[in-house]
């Protein structure tokens, strides 16, 4: 054989023999990654979380960040997590393993970047009460708004504090404003991303999702109180934001509908401003809520002859819609105070849902109010205020609050003045002002 031709099959020889040594050490490394990977799910589990932790780092080892997804991780998370609730644990291992799961979290990222992840690691961040506050902003606005209504109420309470502890109270001179504003605006927004949580948990009958939900709320709620104690402060921030709504007019009405509600919330109705968002709102989009929002300022202002005209234009645009127990049960308030008792006593009796037993309580009353005008005898006159008690019953059935079962009934008929009418205990007394009966009793 030619030198050339020997030269050649060696090289071949080589080239063969190299590549089965490299495909036997990728199979050996596969095989060695499979191994450490099964060996610590067994682990984990039989609840033998340092078994799992060793096998667990074995895995990384043999397998590379790249080789990993992000289930593996998470389980890496739950191992160490449950390893520092063990009792009896040192201060040094504490920080080790708190330490170990920081450095899980941020080396899931270079997998992949899922972002209930990344606001579970701005939550331990928070949890750690970390100075990284730089990180924990980056992290937040990675998820929050991704997830949106998806986030879990820890993420919601965590973001919050964090915007509360380390942005708002640390903020001195001109950026304490700046804050105060920005802390506002996602109050706003998370309440709306809680309220759409708490309609899926309703829906789906997750009575423990519910309940983290309201408790995320609660939260927000409390550490809210900090920054807006009082409605001089909300108005003089909203007065400001007033002039830099959007120019969409989708969006400026949903920021002006959110000011609103969280203005309603502070009581701050009879302010300027919220006038300034109502008259904004009716501009926008003469919509039920928009005339609700109305007749709230006006009532507030205790002009209720405007409030009673935004009040009826609510009802008749909501229709049959979700809110007309509420607008209805507004306009029998003002109708009440109008004096109109006959108009807030009919108005009062339309009222259904979680509002009848409010709506039942004016109807007792506008009842009570007309007494002395209504009927020939004293008798009939004094007879008005058991119906009115029959209607404070069942305003209490429907679940009202504050009010006596007997009240009324000091003003009605003695045993005297019935027995001049021959009206004996449990005769049925018809009350013509109102086209009603009602049951004598002593």
């Amino acid at each position: 054989m030619k030198l050339k031709g020997i030269i050649g099959a060696l090289m071949l020889i080589f080239t063969v023999g190299s590549s089965a040594i490299a495909q036997d050490s990728s199979n050996v490394a596969a095989n060695e990654c499979q191994k450490f990977r099964s060996l610590y799910y067994q682990y984990l589990s039989s609840k033998a979380y340092q078994d799992a932790a060793n096998f667990w780092n074995d895995a990384i080892e043999a397998c590379g960040i790249e080789g990993l997804d992000g289930a593996f991780f998470s389980n890496g998370r739950y191992i160490y997590g449950t390893m520092l609730k063990e009792d009896g644990i040192d201060s040094a291992r504490e920080v080790g393993l708190n330490d170990t799961i920081l450095w899980i979290y941020e080396t899931r990222l270079q997998v992949d970047q899922d972002p209930a992840w990344i606001a579970d690691y701005a939550s331990e961040l928070v949890s750690n009460k970390s100075q990284k506050f730089d990180k924990i902003d980056t992290l937040f606005a990675q998820s929050i708004h991704v997830l949106k209504e998806k986030a879990s109420s820890k993420h919601y309470k965590q973001y919050f504090k964090h915007l509360i502890m380390n942005k708002f109270s640390k903020a001195k001179g001109e950026e304490k404003e700046i804050a105060r504003t920005a802390v506002i605006e996602e109050y706003i927004v998370l309440s709306e991303y809680v309220g759409l949580a708490l309609k899926a948990g309703k829906d789906a009958d997750d009575k423990n999702e519910v309940k983290r939900q309201n408790s995320a709320q609660s939260f927000m709620d409390k550490y809210f109180l900090q920054i807006a104690k009082d409605c001089d402060v909300l108005v003089g921030v909203f007065d400001k934001k007033f002039e830099t709504l959007p120019k969409d007019s989708t969006e400026r009405k949903e920021k002006v509908k959110s000011y609103l509600a969280l203005m309603d919330q502070k009581k701050c109705q009879s302010s300027e401003v919220y006038g300034k968002f109502v008259d904004e709102l009716i501009d926008l989009e003469p919509t039920a809520d928009a005339y609700f929002f109305g007749g709230n300022y006006a009532l507030s202002n205790n002009d209720n002859s405007k409030a009673a005209d935004y009040f009826a234009k609510a009802v008749e645009a909501e229709g049959d819609g979700e809110n007309k127990d509420k607008y209805l049960l507004n306009l029998a308030n003002v109708k009440y105070k109008q004096g109109s008792y006959k108009s807030a006593f009919s108005t009062a009796k339309g009222v259904g849902g979680d509002y009848r037993g409010d709506a039942l309580v004016i109807c007792a009353n506008s009842i009570a109010a007309t007494a002395n005008d209504c009927g020939e005898s004293t008798f009939a006159r004094k007879a008005n205020y058991w119906l009115a008690n029959d209607y404070i019953k069942k305003a209490i059935a429907a679940g009202a609050d504050g009010v006596s079962s007997s009240r009324f009934l000091k003003n009605a008929p003695d045993t005297n003045e019935a027995f001049i009418e021959n009206v004996t205990e449990g005769s049925s007394v018809s009350l013509s002002c109102w086209g009603e009966s009602t049951i004598a009793r002593f």
